[in-house]
């Protein structure tokens, strides 16, 4: 009998835990409908390194949160301790933490994207967003509620094991698809970043209307899997620069302009660093071709920082090609970079005038300025 009071107390807690994360997520929706406000879910999980410093240094921000009261109502989901996180990780695409997602008051997902954000960061992503929802936009790939029969049973697995979902699963999950188009068809190859031959073929030959649907961001994975096994596939016979170059003409037609940019660094990436081990030519490349996406402009000057490659013709290009991609809208640590490239190369004109653009980047969003003002050094 006792065992039975046990086991009657455990379910009630568990339901009662439960309801109140449901309370949570449907409290979100009732008060963003009854205050025109948009919702921002924060997915975190206790030990990110990268979501504590957004507690600790952008949530609290003065522009960050006034905003945020203004215009959004803000919840935040440990991914792996709150039960509103078993749903999320299988409702939507969690890429990396922080993730963040924004939704309408109907719950339909409007943008989502993850890492670390500074506060002029994320004032872009709630600036677009707004656009997006004025212009009733929704990323309507994704359901807006969750019903477990609208996923694939061995999805649902993944998303809660991480095992199980190799390039075969996918193959045999593709050979049933009927409408690529339909809610949540792709959440298995997002949430893998990869796809077989059949889908990788239709994801590329259709990529804006997937775009449209699942939002550039999370099908992006997806996207670079498809295009470096494709590559790699057109190289293996022959690596010489016209080869890359006539691939590059046969997939540009299916991206806009922007899209196939960042796909470009992807393929360039591949192709000069990892084939050829071609710095500078990357370097030339990338000059030509100029996009600022995620952290790749960084890591490669911190990867030849530390491996003492930087020469003065590297140095060079670097400086080239952050004057191409380094704008006052983009981010301080981007632009703190562009000008301790600039210092190193000893052009003290660029180093000067990112460093104005950094201060005044600080300034607009309330960071701290302190070692931000021209002629001093960076931290």
């Amino acid at each position: 009998m006792k065992k039975w009071i046990t086991i009657a107390f455990s379910l009630m807690i568990a339901f009662s835990a439960f309801a109140q994360e449901q309370t949570s997520m449907a409290g979100a929706l009732k008060k963003a409908k009854k205050e025109n406000k948009l919702i921002f879910i924060d997915c975190y999980f206790t030990g990110c390194i990268p979501c504590k410093q957004m507690d600790d240094n952008v949530f609290p921000n003065a522009v960050v949160k006034a905003e945020m009261e203004k215009n959004f109502v803000f919840l935040k989901v440990d991914i792996f301790k709150d039960k509103l996180g078993d749903t999320l990780k299988v409702q939507h695409i969690l890429k990396g933490f922080p993730t963040f997602l924004t939704l309408n008051s109907e719950g339909k997902l409007i943008s989502s994207t993850s890492g670390y954000k500074d506060p002029g960061n994320l004032m872009a992503i709630f600036k677009e967003a707004k656009l997006k929802a004025g212009q009733n936009k929704s990323l309507d790939g994704y359901s807006a509620q969750y019903e477990a029969k609208n996923y694939p049973a061995f999805y649902v697995e993944f998303c809660k094991t991480h095992k199980g979902l190799t390039l075969d699963k996918l193959a045999e999950y593709t050979a049933t698809v009927k409408d690529f188009k339909a809610p949540n068809a792709l959440l298995p190859y997002l949430v893998a970043r990869a796809a077989d031959e059949k889908a990788a073929e239709i994801i590329l030959k259709d990529y804006k209307s997937f775009a449209q649907l699942y939002g550039e961001d999370v099908l992006q994975p997806v996207v670079d899997f498809a295009l470096t096994k494709a590559l790699n596939e057109s190289l293996k016979n022959n690596l010489d620069e016209a080869t890359f170059t006539r691939f590059l003409s046969e997939k540009k037609n299916n991206f806009p302009e922007q899209s196939w940019k960042i796909g470009l660094q992807t393929l360039g990436s591949r192709y000069f660093l990892a084939l050829k081990k071609d710095t500078v030519g990357y370097l030339n490349f990338a000059i030509k071709n100029p996009v600022l996406y995620q952290y790749h402009f960084n890591a490669l000057y911190s990867s030849a920082l530390s491996r003492n490659t930087l020469t003065p013709e590297v140095e060079k290009l670097f400086c080239q090609w952050a004057d191409a991609i380094v704008t006052d809208d983009c981010g301080l640590e981007f632009i703190k970079t562009a000008a301790q490239i600039h210092k190193r190369a000893k052009d003290e004109v660029g180093y000067n005038r990112f460093m104005k653009m950094a201060l005044a980047y600080a300034n607009r969003y309330r960071m701290p300025a302190n070692g931000l003002e021209p002629g001093s050094g960076t931290k």
